[in-house]
């Protein structure tokens, strides 16, 4: 028996021509299950993803259901050093990247040792209104420079010698939905548990067997379902495909859901491009949702065209080029959504985060662009993130060779575990099991006022580096509370020295750092909303 019209989506998809002949058996529909989450429905001329069946965890013991978490993907490798460029490292920049800098004249100012691209403006107004962190040279050990394989490690959030086909907030939301897709939507969650503005969907929400995030184009997407009850082949793949139809028609009660809270509100920013911006179409979408009162927590939009190993800058004019409308484009679009959830009353409810695969490399090649690299820089961007910078300013050897990276200063899981723990303040035991080991926790929301000291550090400082044994620290505060804390290459949390109250002044300590193994760790010191770094080579 040959398969009708509407079902061959599906067996073409699995390069089958009769399911009789076929035989599917259940334990051939579940080792397709993952790849079929990402099969499209039959649509009216726009694409939307079902989800399969998962594997069940336990629930979490605490989640902020209130709180919004917009993921913006930036495809092909950010170059961090045209972005946030290093002013106390220009120089040496310069040499390396001779055909491609831009002039420092040029770049707008951010910090005293920071310059922006001149067409990232709009993200200098966030920082201005203290809506936006930047967190420095993110990254991971052993980092891959192939864009799928890195892309699946930063969207598995695994380390890079383990293959993980499940997404790091899909296994959150796994957590949090142990019986989705069976049962849903219900009552407690009528709306969908992650939701992709795009045309595929996102492999950060890949559960354990399934994928928990529908996806919309826009919001005049049509669904279709493949099948009408009694239409399916009587035969192990019809019965399959019986229970992905339910799956789909349940897909479509999302669509409704949308519909409804796309009605509910209207954007209020001006500051949206009226064209030629697809990131501003799908965050102007998120943020119209928002408001109108979906109760979805997870948005995932995402920006292609950052692989620029040509044209990134143009011969003579390096502020113009690919990664000029880039930035722009970005900067503009981020700058928008923010004003719009503040008119509709809502930026409390909502954190963001922008990261890509991997950066750049430290020197330009000769097509005026730069090759696949290793650290980027990720940024936050919310009413509520702790608006500073979050490590220091990589350092550019004086003489750069093709193949030299920037070093990581923080692993991608660490900012991961932070937004867990910090945002939806889930337990440190339930972070642990989703990410598979214990990261660094940062600093990235404001402080509470109420219940924290803080304290201005002048001066920090260890030696001597590389250290054998015992190591001085100097460290020169106002009164406040001052914690230490000793972590490995790849961001895992040792121990904690210390962490008490300071008073005023200048303090010398010494610590012993005998018991570590020869090898490249890092000195941390967290001070109110403040934080230092200082890497150091143990012999």
């Amino acid at each position: 028996m040959h398969c009708g019209s509407s079902w061959r989506p599906f067996c073409n998809y699995l390069n089958i021509t009769s399911c009789k002949e076929y035989g599917m058996k259940r334990r051939d529909f579940l080792k397709y299950g993952t790849t079929l989450s990402a099969l499209p429905l039959v649509l009216k001329g726009q694409p939307v993803y079902a989800v399969a069946r998962n594997l069940f965890l336990e629930s979490l013991t605490s989640f902020r259901p209130d709180r919004k978490l917009v993921l913006v993907q930036l495809n092909g490798g950010n170059d961090g050093l045209n972005t946030f460029v290093p002013l106390d490292q220009y120089d040496n920049l310069q040499k390396a990247r001779s055909n491609i800098i831009i002039p420092q004249n040029k770049l707008i100012h951010f910090t005293e040792t920071i310059g922006l691209h001149p067409y990232f403006s709009k993200i200098k107004a966030l920082s201005d209104e203290e809506k936006c962190l930047v967190i420095q040279n993110v990254g991971y050990p052993q980092p891959n420079l192939s864009h799928f394989r890195s892309k699946d490690i930063v969207t598995s959030g695994s380390a890079s010698d383990e293959v993980i086909h499940s997404g790091w907030m899909g296994r959150m939301l796994n957590e949090l939905h142990p019986d989705y897709p069976v049962g849903y939507p219900n009552e407690s969650y009528p709306h969908p548990v992650a939701l992709t503005i795009g045309s595929a969907g996102s492999q950060t929400c890949q559960g354990y067997g399934s994928n928990l995030s529908a996806v919309i184009k826009n919001l005049n997407t049509v669904y279709q379902s493949p099948g009408e009850p009694g239409s399916y082949p009587d035969s192990p793949f019809g019965k399959e495909m019986e229970y992905i139809a339910g799956v789909m028609k349940r897909t479509e009660i999302y669509l409704e859901g949308i519909s409804e809270a796309s009605s509910e509100a209207t954007n209020l920013s001006s500051h949206y491009p009226t064209s030629g911006n697809k990131l501003a179409d799908q965050l102007k979408i998120v943020a119209r949702l928002i408001a109108g009162g979906l109760n979805t927590q997870i948005y995932v939009v995402n920006l292609g065209g950052w692989d620029t190993h040509a044209d990134q800058t143009e011969d003579g004019v390096p502020e113009n080029g690919r990664h000029r409308t880039l930035l722009s484009n970005l900067s503009n679009a981020l700058f928008a959504f923010q004003d719009d959830l503040n008119l509709l009353g809502v930026e409390d409810d909502v954190l963001g985060l922008v990261y890509t695969e991997f950066g750049r490399r430290i020197k330009s090649n000769a097509s005026f662009g730069t090759d696949h690299g290793t650290a980027w820089p990720a940024i936050l961007f919310g009413s509520k993130v702790n608006p500073i910078i979050l490590g220091s300013n990589p350092v550019i050897p004086n003489q750069v060779e093709k193949k030299d990276n920037l070093p990581m200063q923080f692993d991608f899981r660490s900012v991961y575990g932070s937004i867990f723990k910090e945002w939806f303040e889930a337990d440190d035991a339930d972070v642990q099991q989703v990410l598979f080991d214990q990261f660094e926790s940062l600093p990235i929301l404001k402080p509470d006022t109420t219940s924290e000291r803080t304290v201005t550090t002048r001066k920090f400082e260890m030696y001597p580096n590389p250290v054998k044994d015992h190591v001085m620290i100097t460290l020169e505060v106002s009164e406040g509370d001052c914690t230490l804390q000793l972590f490995t290459s790849s961001g895992h949390l040792i121990k904690t020295p210390t962490s008490k109250l300071f008073n005023a002044g200048l303090h010398h300590f010494s610590l012993d750092l005998s018991y570590l193994e020869p090898g490249t760790y890092f000195l941390g010191l967290i001070n109110g909303s403040r934080r230092q770094t200082i890497p150091f080579l143990k012999m």
